[in-house]
């Protein structure tokens, strides 16, 4: 997760520029996640669930969020089920002088007891694995009553989906001959497996544990022009406007966010 698509990344890993690079990619592409303030993730990294809170993060790739997290105040405990990011996550914490209680375990089985934590942040993760169910099952176990959850998983009704997959891979290259849509959709995707969830689905799979149940669609501007990420394509995406990215991003998008509480 170093956004480095073109394999233009020249910089040291594990030093300050390098997590500093990183940011700048992920963060600048997450125009959707900007609060009132105006500041990264503000919309949904709410200081009253996170500020002296016991705050769990599963799945914690580079440490992007986990930095934010633990500089929002958070008693931080962050999770990956490769030693490769737990390794990447405590350098960056030690690099900028943050503290987190990191280690490797399965979000399908989580190493903590019943009701250890008031927050659960999971950023497109759990839809990865095949269990999702367990791993949101898990989540559910080790909030306490009232607790937050926020999490982000893939949307099918988007525009991802259905041009991208379907009509561009799935019909004018063909692949729809001897592949199935979602088959396409996961070798198009950023892991070995990848599930997606329409509106319906996710909040019936939160209900049964779940409260207060908030969803949001949303999507990165590069959605919006599905065609090689070159030259021309990153200009479209600079001059598109916030507001008319999101006008359809916000229905379209390859992203569902859920906010809920721990009935």
């Amino acid at each position: 997760m170093t956004y480095d698509w073109e394999n233009t990344l020249r910089l040291r890993p594990g030093s300050r520029e390098w997590f500093d690079e990183i940011d700048r990619r992920f963060l600048s592409a997450s125009y959707f996640a900007k609060g009132k303030n105006g500041e990264p993730f503000s919309r949904f990294m709410k200081p009253e669930y996170i500020a002296d809170k016991e705050v769990l993060e599963v799945g914690c790739g580079m440490g992007t969020h986990a930095a934010m997290l633990a500089r929002a105040g958070a008693r931080l405990t962050t999770i990956d089920l490769t030693e490769r990011a737990i390794e990447v996550t405590k350098r960056r914490l030690e690099v900028f002088g943050l503290k987190a209680n990191i280690q490797r375990a399965d979000a399908e089985k989580l190493p903590f007891p019943d009701q250890s934590f008031d927050t659960v942040w999971s950023w497109g993760v759990i839809h990865h694995s095949s269990r999702f169910e367990s791993c949101l099952s898990e989540i559910a176990r080790v909030l306490r009553p009232g607790g937050h959850l926020m999490l982000m998983v893939y949307y099918r009704p988007s525009i991802v989906y259905y041009i991208n997959g379907a009509l561009i891979r799935g019909i004018l290259m063909g692949k729809l001959l001897h592949k199935s849509l979602q088959q396409i959709y996961v070798e198009a995707s950023d892991g070995f497996y990848a599930r997606v969830f329409n509106k319906h689905e996710l909040r019936n799979h939160l209900a049964g544990q779940f409260n207060h149940i908030d969803l949001n669609v949303v999507g990165l501007k590069a959605e919006l022009f599905p065609i090689p990420r070159v030259g021309l394509k990153l200009k479209l995406e600079e001059m598109t406007p916030d507001s008319i990215a999101s006008a359809v991003l916000n229905r379209w998008g390859s992203m569902i966010v859920a906010e809920a509480t721990r009935a």
